[in-house]
């Protein structure tokens, strides 16, 4: 495979001539249907907010984390734009994604519609929860804090060892279907499972230690949620869409982009905790109710 095509399959851009007609028919018209809910009712005050994050969205496919042997892969942010955009992340994807295509040649036009959909349906995840997670009264709480951090740990010790058993356990090359009993064998055995629960629960109490904001835990999750679903589904189209086998390469892709959860998890986090202190309403984030002092009625 030429060079060229196979650098872009190691990022979550699918370029042309990867895809099966189906999905590519099938990949425009979800991204429609998105971008229609999205696009519903947009108020005027709300388009350089759109704008903005849509830059920025932009921007980030230009910070590229160096990965041995020479592949892309860079942030991604969709999580941060899901959680601050919420529907109208529908409209700042795609027009990104575009404009990526055409100046740097990320991606391709004829996969525009399922890049948009790999990306949108993990920032429409981020921003459902993180408003159903951030109203909840005990969101605030040490132990809340602790299971969130301890959690996040959890997810990527877990898409480590599961892609790595996945890679370790199936053949390189032509595959007729991917064979999962032996990883399941290895990753759900007892001592392999303990192991990832201890360490997960020892970095969620080092972190809790940290006196970091309750707000980043939350940011963390979320930023490490998106990714994790993002390269998900762009193994997804990859192992069921594509024109020839890629189940190595989509399993591979998994493995390089954790680096990338971990990192946009981290930056999510510290951007969750500055924003709810001093534009809370940019994340319809709830104000923590300050006690009364005797006296003064405030």
């Amino acid at each position: 495979m030429h060079l060229t095509l196979l650098g872009f399959l190691w990022a979550v851009h699918l370029p042309d001539g990867v895809l099966t007609t189906p999905w590519l028919i099938g990949g425009f018209a979800v991204a429609a249907i998105l971008m229609l809910i999205g696009g519903w009712r947009v108020r005027d005050d709300e388009i350089p907010k759109i704008a903005l994050l849509t830059a920025a969205f932009f921007v980030a496919s230009l910070v590229h984390v160096p990965i041995p042997a020479g592949p892309r892969a860079h942030l991604l942010l969709n999580g941060l734009l899901g959680i601050v955009l919420g529907p109208r992340v529908a409209l700042a994807i795609p027009i990104g994604l575009f404009l990526q295509a055409t100046l740097f040649g990320h991606g391709g036009f004829s996969t525009l519609g399922v890049n948009a959909c790999v990306m949108t349906l993990p920032a429409l995840l981020a921003w459902g929860l993180f408003q159903a997670l951030q109203r909840l009264p005990w969101i605030r709480h040490p132990f809340v804090r602790l299971a969130f951090v301890s959690l996040s740990v959890m997810m990527v010790l877990f898409t480590v060892v599961y892609s790595v058993a996945l890679l370790a356990t199936n053949p390189i090359g032509e595959l007729a279907s991917l064979n999962t009993q032996d990883a399941d064998a290895i990753v759900f055995h007892p001592l392999s499972a303990g192991l990832i629960l201890i360490a997960s629960l020892a970095v969620g109490w080092w972190e809790s230690r940290l006196e970091n904001r309750p707000e980043f835990a939350l940011g963390l999750l979320i930023g490490e949620l998106a990714v994790l679903a993002t390269i998900l589904l762009n193994s997804l189209a990859l192992l069921y869409g594509g024109e020839a086998d890629w189940h190595t390469l989509a399993l591979v892709t998994v493995v390089v982009h954790l680096p990338i959860a971990v990192i946009e998890g981290i930056i999510l986090g510290f951007i969750v905790g500055f924003l709810a202190r001093v534009k809370p309403d940019l994340l319809g984030w709830k104000l923590e109710k300050q006690p009364c002092q005797p006296g003064t009625g405030v």
